[in-house]
């Protein structure tokens, strides 16, 4: 397991590399006016570039009205081979990340650090929704409810379970400013509507986890679709996401 906590590296749109980065897909909407960015965190095992391909269908539809932010997790983890994989060289092995990992207690560590990592690499950078897919959908709810992103109006998860050391690390920076205020920027991120997309044949985050999550999350709601752990990209699911962004963050 390695943990990489480096520089700010500067925004772009491919990578190829250990060091972890951010890239950045500019909304495709014609005017001058800024428009609304999200954040978008992969799954455990992807990366930025894997998530911005896996999700292209709703990729395209999102960019015509949001600045799309895919952000490298920055635990590196090892390839999970699969029956008939053949060795590549160096070269065409992709870096995979996650966001944490369990120690051998089962115990979720660097989940803090996890926490100061995004803080670090979005640099002050203001969000007004965050996406994210599985063990990214869970830290997506966390940090809404940590106050470390204050400018988020909504979140998005597919796939996404429980966890709770995420959540216990959110109480305590949350709580690190002042009882008071801790309090209020808890209760403001439960506040915050949230959308949990679930799939019925998802055998690696069942409904019912998720479930959890949206209740341990504050305001939210589940959406179900037939597919299984992914983040759909068909065009009913897509619409219910666009739909749910533009309600939530329509007052600016």
């Amino acid at each position: 397991m390695h943990l990489h906590l480096p520089l700010l590296a500067p925004f772009f749109l491919a990578t190829k590399t250990s060091r972890p980065g951010l890239m950045s897909v500019p909304s495709k909407s014609a005017g001058a006016a800024v428009k609304p960015r999200i954040l978008c965190l992969h799954g455990s095992h992807q990366s930025a570039s894997a998530f911005y391909n896996k999700i292209a269908g709703a990729r395209r539809k999102l960019s015509r009205e949001y600045e799309l932010d895919f952000l490298d997790g920055p635990v590196e983890v090892e390839q999970q081979e699969q029956p008939g994989d053949r060795a590549g060289s160096p070269d065409d092995t992709p870096v995979l990340r996650a966001w944490w990992q369990r120690d051998e207690n089962g115990r979720h560590v660097n989940v803090k650090e996890t926490f100061e990592y995004v803080q670090h690499k979005i640099n002050g950078r203001r969000y007004d929704a965050i996406i994210g897919f599985s063990q990214g959908g869970t830290l997506a709810t966390a940090l809404c409810l940590s106050g470390v992103m204050p400018g988020v109006k909504a979140v998005v998860t597919a796939g996404a379970p429980l966890v709770d050391d995420p959540f216990v690390v959110a109480a305590a920076i949350a709580c690190t400013c002042s009882n008071s205020v801790g309090a209020s920027e808890q209760g403001r991120g439960l506040e915050i509507p949230k959308l949990h997309i679930a799939g019925e044949r998802d055998n690696i985050v069942s409904v019912e986890r998720t479930r959890a999550l949206c209740e341990r999350g504050g305001e939210g709601e589940v959406v179900i679709h037939e597919q299984g752990h992914l983040f759909p990209t068909r065009a009913a699911v897509v619409n219910r996401v666009i739909e749910f962004l533009g309600n939530a963050l329509k007052d600016g």
